[in-house]
């Protein structure tokens, strides 16, 4: 038995001696190496140590591209210069000098240039913010980068970052589309993972898609010698491009639609206007114009303190979306929705005669009027519709009442946002019992019933809305939610998401009804007397009706009571695709607008369609 145990005792042992001289070696080569990076050259790696500097650096990543429906870019990244100031650079009380010396070299005014970075350095107690970087200027120019290159030394703290820079290829015309990006604020770094000098979309699709747009970025670790020179690199967090976005804008219509409201603006002396075409079978806007507009180039290169006010003090309000974002009376577009709702109701027929004398007597001193008082004799609801008669409309609307009215407005996305991917729409509002009663205290006359019909007093709709009810009663009853985006694209430009057409609401109003208000407005264009006549021979073969909405305008400090125009319609007639809307701002009548749409469709039969 003992010699068993003494064999197996030197088996272990000649098995587990190898590993022991392992272990020794492994030590040894140990402590030789510690005794050389120590001892040996100690001193030489003290050196290293104290004049090596570590800093790491953001790898920004580039945001996504944004594209028209036939892949045209609208939104592109450019490479640029950002100027920049590291706090932890900028020795205290030495900035005043350095501000100085960089308003000469840029050869900018220097308190304007001071006072941004002031207002972003410093709190209001007058301390420095917890920030390391914060941008001074984006897009320098080559030039003036080359100047300070030649004078650093007289700007600690100043540097120069090698940036990307946002590019709207058709600046000013798809400004409220694209809308513009802008630096991340103090609050946003610390609590939306932003790193400072990221730039945020703002405004627009920029804005509203800005989580898909932005990407990730990465980090750089840099070493670099006492010489600033680099000696090593390392990329922990590679950067992670933005995904890009289709939207379903033409460039080519966006472009010859605004052409066509601009000359219309200056013909009949309006200051602003919109412009939309929409396919009626999914919802997606072909072109959205709104007008004054702005150049985002300008506000992202960064505009002076006195361009930035200028800017917001424009009484024409260039940077407001009027398209989503100001809601105005309909006018006499509204009949379209009161005729819909009043043969859904049985309280009239398309062969409803009603006598129009100029004007009607609703009791209590008040008179209800056509147009310039014109009477238009006996019509039918085809000739009520075409020859937009308010008094037509004021004897449907006391038959079919403002309760029985507001069961369909709803069905028209009246008093709601569409909840199209833009930021800032408004809903309007729908005229009722219980409005009144909040704003004015006072009860429902009939004369409120009347201005209702003839889209005056409490209503208020935005062009989007008002295309969209008009898409809904040229489909046969469906309401498509309006929308620009309608893929989500990878760096290669494959689809990664299709954004389908969503149905808002579906309008309970039989198609023949519906199928009577078209062939109203249909007769609109090709009657004699029709009030969009304007449109008549044209071989899109358009349906319409025109609107002239009463305002108040403040004229040299008094208001005075003027008129919107408005037209809105469809074509073609018997198969229908698109529905459009123009409006111009105190532009009169409602024929006026009509010749926006005019214009666009002559370009668009016989330039777009045989190109």
């Amino acid at each position: 038995m003992m010699e068993v145990l003494q064999e197996e005792k030197n088996y272990l042992h000649s098995r587990i001696l190898p590993l022991y001289l392992v272990l020794v070696l492994l030590f040894g080569v140990l402590f030789i190496y510690l005794f050389n990076l120590q001892i040996a050259e100690g001193n030489e790696n003290l050196f290293l140590s104290t004049t090596m500097k570590t800093s790491e650096v953001v790898v920004r990543a580039p945001r996504g591209l944004i594209y028209d429906r036939n892949d045209s870019l609208l939104v592109v990244n450019r490479p640029s210069f950002r100027l920049l100031v590291d706090l932890k650079e900028l020795p205290e009380g030495k900035e005043k000098s350095v501000f100085k010396t960089l308003s000469e070299i840029l050869g900018v005014e220097q308190e304007p240039l001071w006072r941004d970075f002031k207002n972003r350095a410093f709190t209001k107690q007058g301390k420095r913010v917890g920030l390391s970087q914060i941008v001074l200027l984006n897009d320098v120019d080559r030039d003036k980068i080359v100047s300070i290159y030649s004078r650093i030394d007289e700007l600690p703290g100043v540097f120069v970052e090698v940036a990307t820079t946002r590019d709207y290829v058709e600046g000013s015309s798809f400004s409220h589309l694209t809308g513009y990006v802008r630096e991340v604020s103090y609050e946003e770094v610390n609590g939306g993972g932003y790193a400072m000098g990221d730039m945020k979309g703002a405004t627009g699709l920029e804005g509203y898609y800005d989580d898909v747009l932005r990407g990730t970025n990465g980090r750089r670790i840099l070493e670099t010698n006492r010489d600033e020179i680099a000696v090593r690199e390392l990329i922990p967090v590679e950067a992670t491009s933005g995904k890009n976005v289709r939207i379903s804008i033409d460039i080519k219509i966006q472009k010859r639609l605004s052409e066509s409201l601009i000359h219309a603006m200056e013909k009949y002396g309006s200051e602003a206007g919109v412009a939309i075409i929409e396919d009626i079978w999914s919802g997606e806007i072909i072109a959205l114009v709104s007008l004054p507009s702005f150049d985002p180039n300008k506000i992202v290169k960064g505009l002076s303190y006195s361009e930035a006010k200028e800017l917001d003090s424009d009484p024409n309000l260039p940077l407001l979306n009027r398209a989503i974002s100001l809601p105005q009376p309909p006018g006499s577009t509204f009949k379209t929705i009161v005729a819909s709702s009043a043969l859904q109701e049985d309280v009239i027929e398309r062969e409803t005669i009603f006598e129009s004398k100029g004007c009607m007597d609703l009791g209590g001193g008040f008179e209800f009027c056509e147009a310039l008082k014109r009477p238009l004799g006996k019509l039918d609801l085809m000739h009520g519709l075409s020859r937009s008669s308010n008094i037509y409309f004021c004897n449907t609307m006391l038959r079919l009442g403002i309760d029985r009215l507001n069961k369909y407005t709803d069905d028209f996305g009246l008093g709601r946002r569409t909840g199209i991917d833009l930021f800032g729409e408004q809903p309007g509002s729908v005229a009722s019992k219980q409005l009144k009663e909040n704003i004015q205290g006072e009860m429902w006359y009939a004369g409120d019933s009347c201005n209702t019909a003839i889209g005056q007093g409490l209503m208020e709709v935005t062009p989007l809305q008002m295309v969209g009810w008009v898409s809904a009663i040229a489909n046969g009853g469906t309401y498509y939610k309006p929308h620009l985006a309608t893929s989500i694209l990878d760096e290669n430009r494959i689809e990664e998401e299709k954004i389908k057409p969503e149905v808002l609401y579906t309008l309970s109003i039989e198609e023949n009804h519906l199928a009577d208000v078209r062939e109203g407005m249909h007769l609109a264009v090709n009657d004699p007397w029709g009030s969009a006549f304007v449109l008549r021979g044209l071989s899109s073969d358009p349906a319409a009706k025109t609107g002239s909405a009463e305002d108040f305008r403040k004229v040299d400090g008094v208001f005075e009571k003027q008129a919107h125009s408005w037209i809105t319609g469809f074509f073609p007639y018997e198969s229908p695709q698109y529905a459009f809307v123009a409006y111009l701002e105190f532009g009169g009548w409602g024929f006026h607008s009509s010749e926006v749409i005019k214009e666009f469709l002559e370009w668009y039969a016989n330039e777009y369609m045989s190109s």
